[in-house]
């Protein structure tokens, strides 16, 4: 092959050509040379996903391997758990007719102790309405407390207010006189 032709028997010249253009243009080149990158990138990882042949053979031999032992071993425990579900099936019919004998009993005691609390609860409400009546008197007469004691306060300020208005009179008064004995 000469240097003429190219690989695919066509010709190097024009490649070549392509070649020299490419590198001649940098923003072409780096372009080109990214793709290049790129590509040979995504092609190992597809080398790197198939792995060895033999490892592959050796992986499904392992696996045939495992699956017949699976399969042995699912037999073995498959007739191991027919005769654990005959066992706890009879145990659970004991298990259930005491618990239903149980239960009966449970269920007469509690309703014994619910009428008992029934009884309580009524006293409760008649007690509750008693408390509610009292409240509501307590707070008719802390709203008379209060409005007295407002009745009050303002009488306290109206008396505070006088006095000082007479000691002021008073006060007047003195002056006046101290100023009369003066002029005499």
């Amino acid at each position: 092959m000469s240097i003429a032709t190219s690989i695919t028997g066509g010709s190097a010249s024009s490649q070549l050509m392509d070649l020299l253009a490419v590198m001649a243009n940098p923003n072409a080149y780096k372009a080109k040379l990214d793709a290049l990158e790129a590509a040979t990138a995504e092609n190992k990882k597809y080398v790197e996903a198939l792995g060895p042949a033999s490892e592959i053979i050796d992986l499904r031999d392992q696996a045939k391997a495992l699956r017949e032992e699976a399969d042995a071993y699912k037999t073995t425990t498959t007739a191991e758990a027919n005769a654990f579900l005959v066992a706890a099936k009879n145990q659970a019919a004991t298990v259930v007719a005491d618990a239903k004998a149980q239960s009966d009993q449970l269920i007469a005691a509690a309703k014994v102790k619910t009428d008992a609390a029934n009884a309580l609860m009524d006293k409760a409400l008649g007690a509750k309405t008693q408390v509610d009546a009292a409240i509501a008197a307590a707070t008719v007469a802390q709203a008379d407390y209060e409005a007295k004691a407002a009745d009050l306060d303002a009488r306290m300020t109206a008396a505070a207010t006088a006095q000082a208005e007479a000691e002021a009179y008073r006060d007047s008064l003195t002056a006046k006189a101290q100023a009369f004995a003066k002029g005499l």
